[in-house]
């Protein structure tokens, strides 16, 4: 494989990242007790390409015109300002500077974008042997403002449930048919991703905690977000979004950060704080996670 698929790993006991900087600088796959959780396109994986030339690459979804690589990456929201209703080239697609290497972290840096004068930096942080951050900070470097929302996406292999805590549970359709697969409880909404069947649905996300159960019994993990406030407005209406995929074995957790209009040299950033546990009888005993045990039993 050329150096466009080379990785970079980082290990904490039972938890590794793997991190792609020639591909979007993804964060290519979690790895907890030897259990890929990140879905990885087999008829992409290893071939070369030319960013400035993605059409031909294979595809079961020729109804999204972009490669669907995998992993998790930083796309830029909305997707209405999207060219052809295709994710920026240069920051999906393009390589990754490495900017920063340590142990326990890796930051890489994009080219600037030469549709929106956009950078992308992404630092993905291990900080224990069951938690990791990642860091978004895009920059616009042109001599306009632009609306611009950070919008991170994490492609997740199926079977899977997704779950976001709230008061007064709700979802919005945004395309296909999300039930049954979708419902709502008392304690919040879950998305059952256990067939292939095409849907897509924005969330509130008013405790800023997105839960994730991968296959049947585990392990599970928990995403944090900043609360939104009663002012943030989101490029897609909502700060989270669930797709589910009717071709490939892949459902995505999607994440936004509020929308601004980002001025000349200005930086903005959204943090997500990710830790994970092993199975149903492995929750961690602490406040944080004991506030969502009634969410919990609605995914087992």
């Amino acid at each position: 494989m050329s150096d466009r698929w080379a990785v970079i790993k980082l290990q904490n006991h039972d938890l590794d990242l793997t991190i792609l900087p020639g591909i979007g600088g993804r964060l290519w796959d979690v790895t907890v007790e030897g259990r890929s959780l990140l879905f990885q396109n087999p008829d992409l994986v290893g071939l070369p390409f030319d960013t400035s030339d993605l059409a031909g690459l294979p595809t079961k979804s020729p109804q999204f015109g972009f490669p669907l690589w995998g992993g998790e990456k930083t796309w830029i929201a909305p997707d209405t300002d999207w060219v052809n209703g295709a994710p920026y080239r240069v920051l999906d697609s393009g390589a990754y500077r490495i900017t920063a290497k340590q142990s326990d972290l890796v930051e890489l840096t994009s080219e600037v974008c030469p549709l929106t004068s956009l950078s992308v930096r992404r630092r993905i942080a291990l900080t224990s042997a069951t938690t990791w951050t990642i860091d978004h900070l895009v920059t616009n470097n042109g001599a306009s403002p632009r609306r611009t929302g950070i919008w991170s996406v994490m492609m997740i292999n199926t079977p899977a449930k997704i779950g976001v805590a709230m008061d007064n549970p709700e979802f919005h359709p945004v395309f296909g048919q999300a039930r049954p697969l979708v419902e709502t409880h008392n304690s919040g909404v879950v998305a059952s991703c256990a067939r292939r069947q095409e849907f897509k649905v924005g969330l509130p996300n008013r405790q800023g905690k997105t839960l994730i159960k991968f296959n049947e019994a585990g392990p599970f993990l928990m995403c944090s977000v900043p609360k939104p406030s009663p002012k943030d407005r989101f490029a897609h209406q909502h700060p989270v979004e669930i797709f589910n995929s009717g071709d490939y074995p892949y459902c995505e957790a999607e994440w936004h950060s509020p929308m601004t209009e980002l001025m000349p040299s200005e930086t903005l950033g959204f943090q997500q704080h990710f830790r994970f546990w092993s199975t149903e009888t492995t929750v961690p005993a602490d406040q944080t996670i004991s506030e969502y045990e009634e969410l919990l039993s609605c995914m087992s």
